[in-house]
């Protein structure tokens, strides 16, 4: 396969950017079970599923007054030293391989821009469109967001395809929120059962500014979601979390890193799985305080409900703290349904079938609790309803 995005990669408009981060792809190669982040990510098939077509992803959305949205290659003639600050930060930062790859084959780009105090009370809804017409089709879609000072936006991303042959997608949001704005990104996961589906958001947040970031996932053949997020400035915070609802032999992983660099910052991670069949999560996430950031309050916590006797989840929630003054915890849970909670539910009149569908509802929406978006109970109900059947 490296031969094959060598090619591709030779058919790019070479910039710096875009050099830098082939040649950083390049050394470190394709993980391998021996990278701890990826011990658990199934990445066989898709090393030997040669050979990719390359697609470029068209981006649907609506137009909004006051944002700016537009294609990546014309805003970095007028936007130039937004985006070559943000690749200098991310490009020296980033450990993640996909996300290089990502940076220097990406063939769609789009820009999005918030100005200083403008704020919408609805969200942007941000369809990624691949072609899928013929066999093993490939997409890197790039997609660069500014949210300017006291600003706000909510954004909901889902992917959908033309047609039903398998892909591999390696999308990538790069957010920087300016001081008192605030950011919210929920991420809608079909289930694609036969392809690869990446994604990795990097996000830098100014002092007094937030974001908060919602993944619900059905899974796929491997569905993978990394996140780097930056708390630059005091007081500034993040709230990441997710409910990934995998059945069959679909895999689901999450890997985070969270850095706090300043003082009276906070960051809560928050993902639940479900697991049924032969499914498989992984977590990894790590939070990372500096020495300089002390009154930092950060908490991890991973939750795993197994439904069935071949389902596997792993989990390796970390802290790496350097501050003296500091709030934290962290921890995860790989459990059963609970006995003495069905039997409740089965004595109430209820069957077994119903039972699970209240006990699994109950806990995937405890992490929806921070998250600005009214309609999500009931689209998560709906998930959960479907994926019980």
């Amino acid at each position: 396969m490296m031969k094959q995005l060598d090619s591709f990669y030779r058919q790019k408009e070479k910039d710096k950017p875009r050099r830098k981060a082939w040649e950083k792809f390049v050394s470190m190669g394709f993980p391998t079970k021996k990278v701890e982040a990826f011990r658990y990510v199934s990445l066989k098939k898709l090393f030997e599923a040669d050979p990719f077509q390359e697609k470029k992803v068209e981006f649907l959305y609506d137009k909004v007054k006051n944002l700016v949205i537009l294609p990546l290659h014309q805003a970095k003639s007028s936007y130039s030293p937004l985006l070559n600050k943000r690749d200098e930060i991310f490009l020296c930062e980033e450990k993640d391989p996909f996300f290089f790859l990502n940076h220097a084959l990406y063939n769609q780009g789009l820009f999005i821009y918030v100005p200083p105090d403008v704020s919408f009370s609805k969200p942007l809804y941000l369809t990624s469109l691949l072609d899928c017409l013929s066999p093993l089709n490939m997409g890197h879609p790039k997609v660069e967001i500014f949210v300017g000072k006291g600003a706000q936006l909510k954004v909901i991303t889902k992917l959908k395809t033309n047609g039903t042959h398998p892909f591999w997608l390696n999308s990538n949001f790069n957010v920087t929120v300016e001081e008192n704005g605030s950011y919210s990104h929920l991420d809608m996961v079909d289930c694609f059962p036969h392809s690869w589906e990446f994604c990795s958001i990097q996000a830098e947040l100014k002092r007094n500014s937030s974001l908060s970031y919602f993944c619900l996932n059905r899974g796929a053949l491997v569905s993978r979601r990394h996140l780097r997020v930056s708390l630059e400035g005091e007081n500034c915070q993040a709230y990441l979390s997710g409910a990934f609802l995998l059945s069959q032999a679909l895999e689901g992983h999450t890997h985070v890193h969270v850095n706090h660099k300043a003082p009276h910052t906070r960051s809560h991670q928050f993902f639940r799985n479900v697991l049924s069949g032969n499914a498989r999560s992984s977590f990894e996430g790590k939070i990372f305080v500096e020495k300089e950031a002390q009154k930092t309050e950060a908490y991890q916590l991973n939750n795993n409900l197994i439904l069935s006797k071949r389902a596997a989840a792993f989990s390796k929630p970390n802290l790496e703290i350097f501050a003296d003054d500091v709030k934290a915890s962290h921890g995860a849970t790989i459990s059963k349904p609970n006995s003495n909670e069905l039997f409740y539910l089965r004595s109430r009149g209820l069957s077994q079938k119903e039972g699970y569908r209240h006990i699994v509802k109950g806990f995937c929406l405890e992490p929806t609790e921070n998250i600005s978006f009214p309609f999500l109970r009931s689209r998560i109900n709906g998930e959960i309803d479907a994926y019980l059947q």
